[in-house]
């Protein structure tokens, strides 16, 4: 079976092939958690000579050393290391999205004349890390096309006909949660869909570590900087505002931001839960009893699927595959009282 391989690589120069330079991000990136060359290379599936090469090289392709190694002390990402490093997660956030849209759209033009082919779900949904392992996931058993774009727009994607499932998240403490469930009554009849809960994850406080920023009242502290990105600011996809928060964060140009654990997690950043996000997936009713969606639910509900997401910080997917009615998003909101008559 033929599949839609994109590639994201981008760093190469003069002697330096793209094959190096994916080297070199992937060995940056494990250098960036651990600070031991030797477990970085492990990490990166290099040895530890070829990783040691590897950086040499790269110090002359750039004219500056990319890692700062001395001896007895750890190895440390240099000024010019971590924007490397920032610019691969800019890279991908930006060409990700029109990656996932080609994905979903090069099968259907190509399967009437494919002998065999498995069950079609579509899916559009925002952004999630847990989706990479989601998609690896349904590989065997179905096509899956997904499109990564806002919530609003998925469940209006999916109210006409345009995909099968619909992905978006509600916080249950933040008010951005009214945002979710004005979409939901905007485009989903409640006799006609149904959710899946998909996973739960945990919503705060990204901070520099030592910026002594335990909660939202220590962001009021003269000369501390706060970096917020609004959806949809400066036309950027969901993955790049999420990851420039964190980078941002951790390249030094702001104390704290709002983010994901897992996000503070991969940069070494300090965390202050706030809130818990469930990310749910809409789908008709009818539709539950067709081939794709019952085997869509057999992987949430597979150890591997728990297994992929246990390995994301402060996510939990003891809930996955449970279908609720759409008034289960709105769990946050206390029901009005009634008013005493007159």
């Amino acid at each position: 079976m033929f599949e839609i391989a994109f590639d994201h690589g981008w760093l190469a120069g003069k002697g330096f092939s793209r094959e190096r330079g994916r080297a070199l991000l992937r060995l940056l990136e494990a250098l960036a958690r651990s600070g031991s060359l030797r477990e970085a290379a492990q990490s990166a599936q290099l040895s530890y000579r070829f990783a040691w090469g590897l950086l040499g090289d790269a110090a002359r392709l750039f004219g500056a050393p990319l890692v700062d190694m001395q001896r007895g002390k750890a190895a440390r990402l240099s000024l010019l290391g971590r924007r490397v490093l920032a610019a691969d997660e800019r890279v991908r956030a930006a060409l990700g999205a029109q990656f996932e849209r080609l994905r979903a759209e090069i099968p259907p033009l190509l399967a009437e004349a494919l002998p065999g082919a498995r069950p079609r779900l579509t899916i559009h949904a925002s952004h999630d890390l847990a989706l990479e392992t989601l998609r690896a996931l349904c590989e065997r058993s179905l096509e899956l096309g997904l499109v990564v774009r806002g919530a609003d727009e998925s469940l209006a994607a999916l109210a006409r006909g345009e995909c099968d499932l619909a992905g978006f998240h509600v916080a249950d403490a933040l008010p951005r949660a009214a945002a979710a469930a004005a979409a939901l009554g905007r485009w989903l009849d409640p006799r006609k869909h149904t959710l899946i809960h998909f996973v739960t994850r945990q919503q705060g406080l990204i901070a520099r570590p030592g910026s002594r920023i335990r909660g939202v009242h220590d962001l009021a502290r003269p000369g501390v900087r706060f970096i917020h990105r609004q959806s949809g600011s400066g036309g950027r996809t969901a993955p790049e505002r999420e990851l420039s928060v964190a980078a941002a964060v951790a390249d030094g140009h702001a104390d704290a931001g709002f983010g994901l654990r897992a996000d503070a997690t991969r940069f070494k950043l300090a965390f202050v839960p706030l809130a818990m996000e469930r990310y749910f997936f809409a789908c008709a009713k009818s539709a539950l009893r067709g081939a794709a969606l019952k085997s869509f639910l057999e992987v949430l509900r597979s150890p591997r699927f728990a297994s992929g997401v246990r390995r994301l910080p402060g996510y939990d997917s003891s809930q996955s595959a449970r279908l609720e009615p759409l008034d289960a998003a709105l769990t946050w909101v206390e029901p009005p009282r009634s008013q005493p008559h007159a």
